[in-house]
């Protein structure tokens, strides 16, 4: 089970420099030793890194991690880990109340050689200092013993300075600020309201729209089964029409049957009376007047 480097062993190793190369005792506490910030920083506004001493008293005045910006630093202490030993790392309580978030590897594996590499982020409204000699990550100690220990490759050349890939990052990096964040979260919030208006908008709409469909579809059956009736109740008065007009026809047929022979009745009358006045005429008259003639003496 892996020991505990505390208290004395501790200080012993920072005055001694051991494993803890460039200490301050007062740094070491209980279980654990607290790494200082130093003079060496990335900072996106230099975008390369800078050394503190070198930057003028105005300067140095100035220089602060702004809210939503991302900070990378290098601890003041190095490390010399032997094969048996690692080390875990934890952010301090007043960074996290003063609204910064260290940002990094926190296990240092055996045989690990260099300074620390933390990134510092402010997720707070307000400017913080950036003060070489700040405390500013914690780390406890672990001695392997046992099954705990291996052949540990060796870690990555010892870390001095920022990493080329790094800067490269920094010098493309613009910060973003918690004050736009805000405004962007406002708006956002702002748009979901919209959305949620309009969205329970367009369902009143489609409630609506489907109680005029339903109304309609009602008044469209209503008037469906009404033609149907009626074209039911048309066809029947039609074959009742029907058959009533070819009774008035076979009427009117007789009736035009009668005509005809009254009219053939009065054709043969008037040639019948024609013959009648021919005869009468021709043999009744002259009869008639010899008579009288002879009758009243006349010759």
């Amino acid at each position: 089970m892996p020991i505990v480097v505390t208290g004395e062993r501790l200080i012993q190793a920072v005055k001694d420099q051991t494993f803890i190369k460039g200490g301050d005792l007062k740094c070491a506490e209980g279980v654990k030793y607290d790494f200082r910030l130093s003079g060496r920083l990335l900072k996106a506004t230099y975008e390369r890194p800078i050394d503190v001493e070198k930057l003028s008293e105005t300067e140095k005045r100035d220089l602060f991690i702004e809210p939503g910006e991302m900070v990378f630093t290098l601890t003041e202490e190095q490390l010399n880990l032997p094969n048996n030993m690692m080390a875990e790392l934890s952010p301090k309580r007043k960074l996290s109340h003063a609204g910064i978030l260290a940002i990094g590897g926190f296990c240092i594996d055996p045989q690990y050689q260099g300074r620390l590499l933390v990134g510092l982020f402010n997720f707070s409204s307000t400017r913080f200092p950036l003060i070489p000699g700040k405390k500013v990550i914690a780390a406890t100690f672990f001695i392997l013993d046992g099954e705990e220990l291996d052949d540990f490759p060796q870690p990555e050349a010892a870390l001095e300075d920022f990493p080329d890939e790094l800067i490269q990052v920094m010098q493309k990096y613009q910060p973003m600020a918690i004050a736009s964040v805000q405004n962007a979260i406002k708006k956002l919030q702002t748009e979901i309201d919209l959305l949620r208006k309009e969205i329970k908008s367009q369902n009143e709409w489609y409630e609506r729209f489907e109680q005029i469909a339903d109304g309609h579809s009602k008044q469209i059956g209503d008037l469906i089964n009404g033609l149907a009736i009626e074209v039911q109740a048309r066809e029947k008065g039609e074959d009742r029409l029907t058959k009533e007009l070819v009774g008035y026809r076979n009427q009117i047929d007789a009736i035009d049957g009668k005509i005809n022979n009254i009219r053939t009745g009065m054709a043969w009358l008037k040639g019948a009376c024609w013959i009648a006045g021919t005869i009468f005429t021709l043999i009744v008259v002259p009869i008639l007047v010899m008579w009288l003639c002879k009758k009243f003496g006349i010759s």
